[in-house]
Formats: C-alpha cells, structure tokens, sequence
C-alpha cells in the first residue's frame, strides 16, 4: 500500500514541457489538439486518445511513483510515430494523440514497449464524428472517474 498520496507527486510546467516528464504541457497538448482535430475532420481522418493512469496503490514511495512517470514519458518519446503526440496532463498519468484508427490502437501500444505494462490503466477513445469539446468530455469521463 502507498504510504504517499497524489497530491505529493510533482506536477508542475513552465507553459512548455512538464517538469517532471519533459513532456509538452497540458495547455500546449491541448491547442497542438485542436489544430489536429480540424486536420482531421478536413481529411476525415481517424484520431484516438490513448489514456495512460498510474495507481497509486502499487508503488511503496512517491519516487518510485515519479520514476515510472519518467519512464513512460521516455517510452512514449521513442515509441510513437511522427505526427502523434502526448502529454502529461495529471499527477498520475498521460494522453497520447495517435493517428490511427480504433482498430489499430492495441498494436500501437503493443509497440510503445510501456514499462509495467501490466498495472497501467490504459483505455482507448476514438473520436468519431464528435467535436473537439465532445471528444474531451468523453475521455474526461473515462479518465477522472
């Protein structure tokens, strides 16, 4: 059992990367988002939100706990395709933007190679015909409940 809680774990950015991660800040993650999902509603393209949660509950400290961040981030760096992106946009996990459809998401992130995999909270949302605001809501849903 943890003996930390989340709000223990470093979540802090300049406006740029995350502190912690160097992964590209929430509000950057956000706008670099829409820009793609007007591309893709354009080029009726098929875009997915990969979300990925760490439990508290499986770490002993809050380093360890930061020290998985860390290596996730790396992972995703060298293991998603250009034109994909991510970003650490909670204490306790990320998003990652693939392009792709829903179909082929599982093997995405087969490829990514994530580090204890096996006790990650990942879920998949693809975006459909909704709109940006409806597609956040949605993974909003999905990944603060």
């Amino acid at each position: 059992m943890a003996v930390f809680e989340l709000r223990d774990v470093e979540f802090a950015s300049d406006g740029v990367v995350d502190s912690l991660t160097l992964s590209m800040a929430p509000a950057l993650f956000h706008e670099a988002l829409k820009r793609e999902v007007s591309t893709a509603k354009r080029e009726e393209r098929d875009l997915v939100m990969l979300t990925i949660s760490l439990n508290v509950a499986d770490f002993l400290s809050v380093a360890e706990f930061q020290e998985m961040l860390i290596k996730i981030a790396f992972a995703l760096k060298v293991g998603i395709r250009g034109g994909d992106f991510y970003a650490r946009v909670s204490d306790k996990g990320f998003w990652v933007l693939l392009r792709t459809a829903q179909s082929n998401s599982q093997l995405v992130i087969e490829r990514l190679e994530l580090p204890r995999h096996e006790t990650l909270v990942m879920q998949t949302v693809a975006r459909e015909d909704r709109n940006y605001a409806e597609w956040i809501d949605e993974i909003d849903r999905l990944y603060f409940s």
